[in-house]
C-alpha cells in the first residue's frame, strides 16, 4: 500500500543568526604571503608598477597610432589589461577604485580589466598613495600583485584550448566560425546596512529607498551599456564582413554570439577588442549511437493516448519518428518544430540506424522494454524539437545558447511544457574557470521560468576507452581522471545531469562486459562539475561495453545483454525495437520520465519540488552504500539511482514531507517534525535512515568564478542536533537580540551526515551548500532521536546585494527504518496533523 507525501510543518521566519554578523568575533581573512612581502618593499613594487602601466599606457597609443595608418577599424576607447591580485583579500570589484572595469575573472587571482581612462591616472594615484604611504588605503596597492605587459595573455587567456592549439597556423584569409563573449557590466552597490543603534527603523527605511532608486538606475544603465556594446561590437567586425549567425544572448553581466570571420579579422578581435573574454571554434555537437542488434514485431500491441491534461516532455534532439508503432499516440504532432534550414515541418528523424532523437522520445514514454501489458496507456506526451541533421550533428548556424531560448520560448511559452530532455553534449569536457555561455543560457532559462532541463553526463568515445585499457589504466580509474570529467554543457548548475550504471553483465570466452551490474558504465563521464559541485546528480541505466579478454588490442564490442532495448527508428529499415543501445543519452531520459510522473501526481507543485523528489529518492547501490562514503562514489553516482516509488509514494517503513517557498538573504525558515515517541523509546535502537534534499534557484551570471560569485543568491539547510529542543534550535540559528548568542546544550550531539556543509566533516573535499541540489543523509538509531527534528532554510547573499531578491526553494524530509522493522508513516502523520503554532 502506498501513502501520500505529507506536508512539511513550517513554524516561523526570522533573520538568521549568522555566525559571521554583527556582534561575533569577526572571521579574519589573511593577506596572502606575497602581498605582506609587497607592503615590506614598497619602493620596489611600486616603482615596477609605475612602470609597468607606463609601458601599456604607451603601447597601447603607438597601436593606435599604426591602426590608423593602417586603415584598421576604430577600437572603443578603453584601454584593456590583465592584472593580478591577491585573491585571498582583494575583492575584483575593488578594482573600480583604481579607475578600472573588470571583464572577467581568471584563475589564480588573474583579472582581465578595461579602463576608459587611456592615461590610468586613477591607477597611478592609488600606486603614488601606496608609496607615499598616503591615505585610509595607503596598503591597497599591496594586494595588487603585477600588471601584465605585452598581449600574450590575450591569446592565452582568452582563446580555449582547442583554438588555441591552432592559433599560429590560423591563415588571415581563412573563415572561422566561432562563439564569442562580451562582458557590460555595470556595478550595484551592496543594500544598505542597518545599525540600530545610530538610525531609527525610519531613516533606515529612506535609506533603503534612496538605494533601490540607484539599483534601477543602474540596471538601466546596463542595458543600455549592452546595447551600445553590441553596435560597437557589429560596427568593428562589420570591416571584416563578418557574418553574425546568431542573436545576441543575454547574460547578467555579459552578451555572447555566434559569428562567422575571417582569420584577419579574428586575430585583431582576440589581440585588441577591450571587451572580449572568450572566444571558442564551433563545436559540430556530433552525438555517437553505440549500436548493437535485433528484434521484434509489435503489431498486436495497443497503444492509448495521453489524456489533454498529461505532462509533455519536449525532446531537444535529431527528431522523432513521429508515425512509430509505439510513439505516435503519444507525440504531439501539432506542437512538432524543426529548427534546421529548411522545411520547419521536417521533424523526423534520418539518424541512420534507427535513429537518436526517435529512441530518447521512446525511452521517456515506455521507460521498460518489453511491453508487458497489453492495451499500453500511455501517461506523457512528447514534444519533437529538432536541431541534430541527419548525421546526428547540430550545424553551425545553430548557436546552442540562441537555440536554448527560442526552445523554450516557443515550448514553455505557447505550451506550458515545463521538462526539457537534451540528450546532447559536447566531445569534451567541460571547462572549469566559469560556466559556459550554453550552460549558462540553460541556468538562465530555468531561473526565469519554471521548468526544469534533463542533461545527460555525456560519454567516452569507445576509441578513448580502449586507449586506457591498452596503456594499463584500469577501470574505473580513468573515469576519474580529468579528462573524464563531464561534458558541456552537463556543469548546469540548475539541471539535473544523469550518468550511466550498468544494468547487467557478461563473458564468455573471447569477452567480459568492463562494469558489472549497478557500476558506473566504462564511458559513463563523472564528477565533480564546475567549482566542486555535485555533478552528475543522478545515474541511470545506459548499459556498457563488453572487452576482449585476451590480446593487445583491447577492442570494445557490444551484447545484449549489456545493452539497453530501446524503441528505434524504422525509417532506414529495421525492427521497432532493439537491445542495441548504450550511452548516457538514453540514461537521461528515464530522468525525465520520473519527471513527469511527479508533474503527472503534483500537477500545481514547481519544477523544484520534482527535483528535490527524483533527487531524494536516488541511492546508491547497496553494496556501495553499505561502505564507508568517499569522495570517488560521489564522483561516479552523485546522489545515486532514483526510484519511482520513492519519488512519488511512501509506505508503512518510509516516509516523506515536503515544503516549498522563498526565502531572501539573512533570513531563515524554520520547519519542525514531530517525532513519536515510540519511535524514540531508550529500549530500542532502530536503524532509520534520515534523508534531507533541498533545491533552489537563483539568477546567474558569466564574467565571475565561483559558485556564489556565479548565482545572484544561494540557500541551504541546516538541522537540529541529537539532544537539541526545537526551542533551542530556533534560538542558535535565528537572532535573538533579548536573549544573545545561545551556549550549546553538552548532551547535544551533531548528526553525522554524510556530505556535510563543511569540507573538512563528511565526505571531504566537497561542501554539500556548494550546490543548488543538497541532499544529505545519515543512519541513526532511533533511541538517540529527539521530541522533533527541526530543519532550517536559510537565504543569503550572492553578487546581488539587493536584500529584498525572492530565492525560490523547495525541501525534502524522508524518515525510513533501514530494516523494515518498525512501522512509522502513520506514527509520524498523526503527530504532525495539527497545525503547529506559527510565531511572529
Amino acid at each position: 500500500m502506498a501513502f501520500d507525501h505529507l506536508s512539511l510543518p513550517f513554524r516561523l521566519r526570522d533573520l538568521y543568526n549568522s555566525p559571521y554578523g554583527p556582534g561575533k568575533q569577526p572571521v579574519v581573512i589573511e593577506p596572502d604571503e606575497r602581498t605582506i612581502k609587497n607592503r615590506e618593499n614598497r619602493k620596489a613594487h611600486g616603482e615596477g608598477l609605475n612602470q609597468k602601466s607606463t609601458e601599456i599606457i604607451q603601447d597601447w597609443q603607438t597601436a593606435l597610432d599604426e591602426r590608423k595608418k593602417e586603415g584598421l577599424p576604430q577600437l572603443p576607447e578603453a584601454l584593456p589589461l590583465f592584472l593580478q591580485v591577491d585573491s585571498n583579500v582583494f575583492d575584483p570589484d575593488k578594482l573600480r577604485s583604481f579607475g578600472i572595469d573588470v571583464i572577467s575573472e581568471e584563475e589564480d587571482g588573474f583579472l582581465i580589466g578595461a579602463s576608459a581612462d587611456l592615461n590610468l591616472s586613477t591607477l597611478s594615484e592609488k600606486i603614488e598613495k601606496f608609496l607615499k604611504e598616503e591615505g585610509k588605503f595607503k596598503d591597497t596597492a599591496a594586494q595588487l600583485w603585477d600588471i601584465v605587459t605585452g598581449k600574450q595573455w590575450r591569446i592565452d587567456r582568452i582563446l580555449s584550448k582547442e583554438l588555441l592549439s591552432k592559433w599560429e597556423e590560423i591563415d588571415v584569409a581563412e573563415v572561422l566560425v566561432v562563439d564569442v563573449a562580451i562582458a557590460s557590466y555595470v556595478h550595484i552597490s551592496a543594500y544598505p546596512p542597518w545599525d540600530k543603534k545610530k538610525i531609527t527603523e525610519e531613516q533606515y527605511n529612506e535609506r533603503v529607498a534612496r538605494w533601490e532608486e540607484r539599483r534601477d538606475a543602474r540596471q538601466r544603465e546596463q542595458d543600455e551599456l549592452s546595447m551600445k556594446r553590441q553596435e560597437e561590437f557589429e560596427a568593428f567586425v562589420s570591416n571584416y564582413q563578418a557574418t553574425l549567425l546568431s542573436s545576441y544572448v543575454e547574460s547578467s553581466d555579459s552578451f555572447s554570439c555566434r559569428l562567422e570571420i575571417s582569420g584577419k579579422g579574428l586575430k585583431d578581435l582576440v589581440l585588441n577588442y577591450p571587451f572580449l573574454f572568450e572566444v571558442e571554434e564551433y563545436d559540430d555537437l556530433r552525438q555517437a549511437i553505440a549500436l548493437g542488434e535485433e528484434l521484434t514485431d509489435h503489431s498486436q500491441l495497443k497503444i492509448l493516448p495521453p489524456t489533454e491534461e498529461e505532462p509533455h516532455v519536449c525532446v531537444i534532439d535529431s527528431g522523432i519518428q513521429e508515425n512509430h508503432v509505439l510513439l505516435n499516440p503519444g507525440v504531439a504532432i501539432a506542437h512538432s518544430l524543426s529548427y534546421l534550414k529548411g522545411d520547419p515541418d521536417d521533424t523526423a528523424d534520418y539518424v541512420q540506424s534507427g535513429g537518436h532523437g526517435t529512441r530518447v522520445a521512446g525511452t521517456i514514454l515506455h521507460n521498460k522494454l518489453p511491453i508487458e501489458h497489453n492495451p499500453v496507456q500511455l501517461t506523457k506526451w512528447v514534444q519533437n524539437a529538432r536541431v541534430l541533421d541527419k548525421d546526428n550533428k547540430m550545424p553551425s548556424y545553430l548557436y546552442p545558447p540562441d537555440l536554448i531560448q527560442n526552445v523554450v520560448e516557443r515550448f514553455f511559452g505557447e505550451y506550458g511544457t515545463r521538462i526539457f530532455n537534451m540528450s546532447i553534449a559536447s566531445k569534451r569536457g567541460h571547462i572549469t574557470t566559469r560556466m559556459s555561455k550554453w550552460a549558462e543560457s540553460i541556468d538562465h532559462r530555468q531561473w526565469a521560468e519554471d521548468i526544469v532541463f534533463v542533461l545527460p553526463a555525456g560519454n567516452l568515445t569507445k576509441e578513448a576507452i580502449q586507449d586506457y585499457l591498452r596503456s594499463d589504466t584500469e577501470y574505473a580509474d580513468y573515469l576519474l581522471e580529468n579528462k573524464s570529467r563531464i561534458a558541456d554543457p552537463s556543469q548546469s548548475l540548475l539541471s539535473l545531469t544523469v550518468g550511466s550504471i550498468s544494468h547487467g553483465s557478461y563473458e564468455d570466452d573471447d569477452v567480459i562486459s568492463i562494469a558489472q551490474e549497478d557500476y558506473p558504465s566504462s564511458f559513463s563521464r563523472t564528477g565533480l562539475g564546475i567549482w566542486d559541485s555535485i555533478k552528475p546528480e543522478l545515474v541511470e541505466y545506459g548499459g556498457d561495453y563488453v572487452a576482449e579478454k585476451d590480446g593487445e588490442d583491447k577492442l570494445l564490442s557490444q551484447r545484449k545483454e549489456t545493452s539497453l532495448h530501446l524503441v528505434r527508428s524504422t525509417m532506414h529499415g529495421g525492427p521497432a525495437t532493439a537491445i542495441d543501445g548504450i550511452g548516457s543519452s538514453f540514461s537521461a531520459p528515464k530522468i525525465s520520465s520520473i519527471l513527469s510522473e511527479l508533474e503527472a501526481q503534483f500537477p500545481d507543485e514547481s519544477t523544484l519540488l520534482y527535483k528535490a523528489l527524483v533527487i531524494q529518492s536516488a541511492r546508491w547501490p547497496q553494496e556501495v552504500f553499505d561502505k564507508p562514503a568517499t569522495l570517488n562514489f560521489l564522483r561516479l553516482y552523485g546522489y545515486g539511482l532514483p526510484d519511482l516509488g520513492r519519488a512519488t509514494a511512501n509506505n508503512d517503513f518510509r516516509v516523506t514531507l515536503t515544503g516549498t517557498g522563498t526565502i531572501v538573504p539573512k533570513e531563515a525558515d524554520i520547519y519542525e517534525v514531530k517525532l513519536p515517541e515510540e519511535l524514540r523509546k531508550p529500549g530500542d535502537a532502530y536503524d532509520i535512515l534520515i534523508e534531507v534534499t533541498l533545491v533552489f534557484k537563483a539568477k546567474p551570471r558569466r564574467t565571475r568564478v565561483g559558485f556564489r560569485s556565479y548565482l545572484s543568491g544561494w540557500a541551504d539547510w541546516h538541522s537540529s542536533n541529537f539532544g537539541e529542543s526545537a526551542e533551542a534550535f530556533k534560538q542558535r540559528l535565528l537572532v535573538d537580540e533579548a536573549n544573545g548568542q545561545r551556549v550549546q546544550n553538552v548532551n547535544e550531539e551533531k548528526i553525522p551526515w554524510t556530505i556535510n556543509n563543511r569540507s573538512n566533516a563528511g565526505i571531504q573535499e566537497v561542501k554539500l551548500n556548494n550546490n543548488i541540489h543538497q541532499k544529505d543523509w545519515a543512519v541513526v538509531k532511533s533511541n538517540v532521536l529527539t521530541e522533533s527534528f527541526g530543519i532550517g532554510v536559510v537565504g543569503h547573499s550572492g553578487w546581488n546585494k539587493d536584500l529584498k531578491q525572492e530565492i525560490p526553494y523547495a525541501i525534502a524530509v524522508s524518515f525510513e527504518a533501514v530494516n523494515k522493522d518498525v512501522k512509522i508513516y502513520e506514527r509520524i502523520r498523526v503527530q504532525n496533523q495539527t497545525e503547529v503554532q506559527i510565531e511572529v
